[in-house]
């Protein structure tokens, strides 16, 4: 008897096919590469930093900060050796993280015994599933995240274990710092594993710890740190950790009903994980990620449509599939029916909230910029908090309020915003500002609301006049408009 071997890859090849397919198409409806965030524009900022050696917007500022993953940094880097057009190096980053993305989910089906029309149908449904496409084209890590927890699920439930388990586990904390849990926690279950020799405990040690070392160097002598300052920064910023319980259950609870709400009721497949020290692992991971975001920044997982929690979705797709390939098939069938209603509305939802933010206000920051760039030559210093585009594309020195590109801004957030609450943010700006004499500010409408930083700056002093707001669509928000600030200075105390 002979064993055709490529059609074992024919499934998981349609899979790859269809899913390029997917993103050929959104990549043709935009005219080209588009992100609907600011922070993919840092992320491309960052490697042109990289490529020229310096900085001339953020001046003296190390490419490293304000890089949250530097597998990421380094896999966009990798491929505009490849690709002239930056933007469509990331784009097409974007495409390999969803193709990696299906992938682990078809060979995690598989290695369930799932047969290769239901693990093609699970894997190519998780581009569907809680409107998980529009966070794989966002331009950021997630998507890079989602698949490296697809793949850590993947070898997790291999009959045999492989180094390349230990090269993941070694790189995904530099992918998602959220990820360092479910990588250490996968190294231990390899560790106890009675059936892994101690040889190949010991080498995937070595292998793991020479993975994650490259990155730590990396960062070392970038940055002077071995962490990214990300976390830190938006944390000092929004200043959550010693808000009251009451208020941080709220924010937990809102991101929580809203991802059940998108993945309901597959989530309830939860329940089907196996074998039992995967399933422990995987809910052991999710409790942990869960409290860390409650302790440090409750808010952080309503930002950007959720984006921070879909590296669960392979975890609930997971479920799924050991439920269809269990004794509890019947109930997963239901489940899977049931979904069929809910599912387009959280589709539904992520492509209006991706189509607002292309159309609409990735074209009021865009405007914005070219008018900076062409009635503004002798480059003044602006004020930012989306310190991405304007970076990318813009010609003036800036200085970033949150902290992502300027750290020193960092620390005042640290001294005042963060002990306060919040309460004392608009003196923290006013602040920077006063360090940094800034002649201008640009801020998103939204946040000006939330957080009154024209009026804040007033109040301390500062004057502010509103010189320019970016053009965009009629149906775009008034919230999503970015308004352009002249600023000046408070008049100097004279003594009498």
């Amino acid at each position: 008897m002979t064993i055709d071997l490529r059609s074992r890859w024919v499934a998981p090849g349609a899979c790859a096919l269809v899913t390029f397919a997917a993103f050929a198409i959104v990549y043709c409806a935009n005219g080209g590469a588009a992100f609907p965030t600011d922070d993919a524009f840092i992320n491309l900022h960052n490697a042109r930093v990289l490529r020229l050696g310096q900085d001339q917007t953020y001046a003296g500022v190390p490419a490293l900060v304000g890089a949250t993953s530097g597998a990421h940094l380094a896999l966009l880097l990798a491929l505009e050796q490849l690709i002239a057009s930056d933007t469509a190096a990331l784009f097409a980053l974007c495409t390999l993280g969803g193709v990696a993305y299906v992938l682990g989910l078809f060979f995690t089906c598989r290695n369930l015994g799932c047969p290769d029309l239901e693990a093609a149908l699970i894997a190519l449904g998780g581009l569907v599933f809680a409107g998980t496409l529009f966070q794989l084209l966002n331009g950021m890590d997630t998507g890079l995240a989602m698949a490296a927890v697809a793949w850590n699920i993947k070898l997790l439930t291999d009959r045999s274990r492989s180094l390349w388990f230990a090269v993941l586990c070694g790189i995904m904390p530099f992918i998602r710092p959220e990820l360092s849990v479910l990588s250490v926690a996968s190294m231990l279950v390899l560790l106890a594993e009675s059936n892994v020799s101690v040889r190949f405990k010991i080498a995937s040690v070595a292998v793991a710890t020479a993975s994650a070392t490259a990155f730590l160097a990396w960062y070392w002598f970038d940055t002077g740190s071995l962490v990214p300052n990300t976390v830190s920064a938006k944390m000092y910023y929004f200043a959550e950790r010693y808000a009251d319980w009451s208020d941080k259950s709220f924010l937990i609870f809102a991101a929580i009903l809203q991802g059940a709400l998108a993945s309901f009721p597959l989530f309830l497949c939860l329940r089907f994980m196996r074998p039992p020290a995967v399933g422990r692992l995987l809910a052991l991971f999710v409790l942990i990620f869960l409290a860390a975001y409650f302790w440090r920044f409750p808010s952080g997982l309503l930002h950007n449509g959720g984006r921070y929690l879909y590296v669960l979705a392979p975890i609930v797709l997971f479920g799924v599939a050991c439920g269809l390939s269990s004794a509890f098939r019947k109930q997963t069938f239901t489940l899977v029916a049931i979904s069929m209603l809910f599912l387009p509305q959280a589709f539904g939802a992520r492509y209006y909230d991706y189509r607002t933010q292309v159309a609409g206000t990735r074209a009021s920051l865009s405007d914005v910029v070219n008018w900076l760039n062409a009635n503004l030559p002798d480059r003044p210093l602006v004020m930012v908090h989306d310190a991405g585009y304007v970076a990318y594309a813009g010609h003036a020195p800036l200085v970033d309020l949150v902290g992502l590109k300027t750290p020193a801004a960092m620390d005042f957030h640290k001294r005042t915003t963060y002990p306060s609450v919040g309460s004392e943010r608009t003196k923290a700006v006013a602040e920077i500002a006063d360090a940094f004499h800034p002649q201008y500010l640009l801020v998103l409408e939204d946040w000006d609301r939330r957080f009154g930083l024209v009026e804040g700056l007033r109040l301390h002093g500062w004057t502010t006049r509103e010189v320019y707001a970016g053009r965009a669509p009629p149906e775009t928000p008034a919230a999503n408009i970015y308004h352009l600030y002249e600023l000046r200075s408070p008049a100097p105390d004279i003594a009498g």
